[in-house]
């Protein structure tokens, strides 16, 4: 079993434990979800949602390249300048 498999079978495991947590009403069943959970955020974050963290780090590269030319735009005063000539 690959690294992704055998957290998702993890994920599915703690997700299964708090459905039955929340309808047996057991306490020491809600402290082991919520300390799978932690391990699970800890250390299977990586691996589950790679492609989604590399996808939203060149979204945001993106966004800091247009905010950034959108304020060397405002300091320079080109920006301005155009509006005044239309």
């Amino acid at each position: 079993m690959n690294q992704k498999g055998k957290w998702m079978t993890l994920l599915f495991l703690d997700s299964f434990l708090f459905i039955l947590a929340l309808s047996i009403n057991i306490v020491p069943l809600y402290l082991l979800v919520m300390l799978l959970s932690l391990f699970i955020y800890k250390n299977g974050n990586a691996v589950l949602f790679k492609e989604n963290d590399d996808r939203k780090k060149q979204k945001y590269e993106e966004y800091k390249v247009v905010q950034n030319a959108a304020k060397e735009a405002i300091q320079t005063g080109k920006l301005l300048k155009k509006k005044k000539e239309l």
